[in-house]
């Protein structure tokens, strides 16, 4: 009897320390937050109500879209629930987030009481960046693979990471976007391989880079010039991408427009990609952390 109490003890210990409740506070209501691994997430019912505008889901793109804008953010099932990374859907959006270790107090702040910043700004999402709270962010998340986690409190067994995760999902590449004044970029996949659709072979000590990606005009004006898009390694060395392999076609995009493509660098084999940037005329170029 006692081993058995001993064990539901080390059960409860350890599912207290990967999922814990807050509270979230927002223009004087208050929401159930959820941290995980270091992570909060809230429903998306709630996120609804707090950015004003529906909050959708695509299961097979694992995306958040919100007011045409598609979002890429952790997502954790947990009774039932769909959880949504509460960082990176408010923080590209504008919305200020502070966190309170001493009360466990999440509190969001909307755009309009900001201080503005005139001059312009790369936006990143889904990044993991350094800021002073290092207990309210997760920063070892880099390089790995992704799939939605389901939660179940029933399991009767020590919970860690490799747990947390649900069973015979589709494991994906962690998509990242970044976007300026006119233009989204997302980086959906990146593989790197010697041999290209079974018939292109790299030269010798090179390899080929297979970026998927998207570009959005999120101007309100057409755009005739969408830009050029490059590839700098761990060393900064930039490499352009191969016009006969890649796919990717430079177009004219209406408002909101998108255009899908996949670009085909080769860089030596000992080199790794480091970031992806599209260079454009008149505005803040764009830049996308690979690593």
């Amino acid at each position: 009897m006692r081993f058995i109490l001993f064990l539901l003890l080390i059960f409860c210990i350890s599912l207290s320390q990967n999922l814990q409740k807050a509270d979230l506070l927002f223009n004087g209501d208050k929401f159930n937050a959820y941290i995980i691994n270091n992570v909060s997430y809230l429903e998306k019912e709630d996120f609804s109500y707090i950015i004003g505008s529906p909050v959708q889901w695509d299961p097979k793109e694992k995306v958040v879209i919100v007011d045409n804008l598609r979002i890429y953010a952790k997502v954790i099932i947990y009774q039932g629930k769909l959880l949504l990374g509460i960082k990176e859907i408010l923080s590209p959006l504008g919305y200020q987030i502070k966190w309170d270790q001493t009360t466990r107090v999440i509190t969001i702040i909307p755009p309009s009481q900001k201080n503005t910043n005139k001059q312009a700004k790369i936006k990143i999402e889904n990044q993991q960046e350094q800021e002073n709270d290092n207990n309210y962010n997760n920063k070892d998340n880099k390089n790995k693979k992704y799939e939605i986690p389901v939660i179940d409190e029933n399991k009767n067994k020590k919970e860690d990471d490799s747990s947390l995760r649900g069973q015979g999902l589709q494991v994906v590449f962690i998509p990242r976007s970044a976007f300026n004044e006119e233009y989204k970029v997302t980086v959906s996949d990146l593989k790197e391989s010697k041999v290209y659709k079974g018939m292109y072979n790299a030269q010798s000590g090179y390899k080929f880079v297979i970026i998927s990606v998207s570009q959005q005009n999120l101007s309100n004006k057409v755009q005739l010039y969408t830009g050029k898009f490059v590839l700098f390694d761990n060393k900064n060395i930039r490499y352009e991408y191969v016009e006969g392999l890649s796919s990717y076609v430079l177009q004219i995009l209406m408002p909101m427009g998108i255009n899908f493509g996949t670009l085909v660098f080769e860089i030596p084999e000992t080199s790794i990609p480091s970031k992806l940037m599209l260079e454009t005329y008149g505005s803040t170029p764009i830049i996308i952390n690979l690593l």
